[in-house]
């Protein structure tokens, strides 16, 4: 479907620049649908168990809030009948389906249009994979397919019914929810740098949307995880209730997001003095 949206929309023989837009404004659109639906179906998983409790399906190892930590092996919480592990859904495999199909489409449109730019600055060279990545956004693409291999690594534990996890998985698909911020910031600062106050504007809206969505997130997905066990802490579970991979994993992962935010409020502080004179000039305050 986004491949169709993205080829009408972009043409067929768009530029560099035309295709690098209309790929923004479809993870414009996909990080909106994937937001929406992730955020039903998580409200949907926690009504359904709170529907189980209320009749007595859930024991004291699953019940939220509870401090009996059933430890497994006398070390790690027993997640046998934990739903925020063993939930599975048609829905939750279907977003994390479209997550996937969105990643593989969206990488082949960024090199496409490294490659168009390729073309562009060097029209009498050959043309290969390795020349066409120096033209290529390759932080963007490696976060691509990772992620993309992940979730087909995913779904083929799911075709041997063999998977568990789809909630918290879910809940990892919220930090799509910063991306319409991010594109919205690029827009004005890519065509209407000049309105100086709305760029500073989408520079304090995306910092407070990235750390909520990628920095504070972790966080409070981990307590989600650890509040059938009684832990009441994010850091606690993590200290506690998470084996070594996990830990590994989920530490790498909260690290470089706080490291991606930490730059983001970093240039925008250096941006801005230069930012707050645009402002006064456009607005008539430096006049005397």
């Amino acid at each position: 479907m986004y491949g169709l949206i993205h080829r009408y929309a972009a043409g067929p023989s768009p530029s560099p620049t035309r295709l690098g837009a209309v790929t923004k404004a479809t993870s414009t659109l996909h990080s909106t649908v994937t937001t929406i639906l992730a955020v039903y179906f998580l409200r949907q998983c926690r009504t359904r168990w709170a529907d189980m409790d209320a009749e007595g399906v859930l024991d004291s190892r699953t019940k939220f809030g509870t401090t009996a930590a059933g430890l497994q092996g006398g070390r790690y919480p027993d997640d046998s009948a934990n739903p925020v592990l063993q939930t599975r859904s048609t829905l939750g495999n279907a977003i994390t389906a479209i997550e996937c199909g969105y990643l593989l489409q969206d990488t082949i449109s960024l090199l496409r249009e490294a490659y168009l730019r390729h073309r562009i600055a060097q029209p009498d060279s050959q043309c290969n994979f390795r020349s066409v990545l120096k033209y290529a956004d390759n932080t963007l693409l490696f976060h691509h397919i990772s992620i993309a291999s992940a979730l087909l690594v995913l779904h083929s534990y799911i075709h041997q019914d063999r998977d568990r996890g789809i909630y918290i998985i879910v809940q990892f698909l919220l930090m799509n929810s910063s991306t319409p911020i991010l594109n919205l910031r690029w827009w004005l600062r890519t065509y209407h740098p000049q309105r100086t106050m709305l760029c500073l504007s989408s520079d304090i809206a995306f910092i407070m949307a990235f750390y909520m969505a990628r920095v504070w997130l972790v966080g409070w997905i981990l307590r989600g995880y650890g509040m059938p066990h009684g832990y009441n802490s994010a850091w606690k579970v993590y200290l506690e209730g998470m084996r070594l991979p996990c830990q590994l994993g989920t530490g790498a992962l909260w690290l470089a997001n706080t490291s991606w935010w930490t730059l983001l409020v970093m240039s925008v502080i250096k941006r801005l003095p230069q930012e707050l004179d645009g402002i006064k000039k456009t607005t008539g305050y430096s006049r005397g």
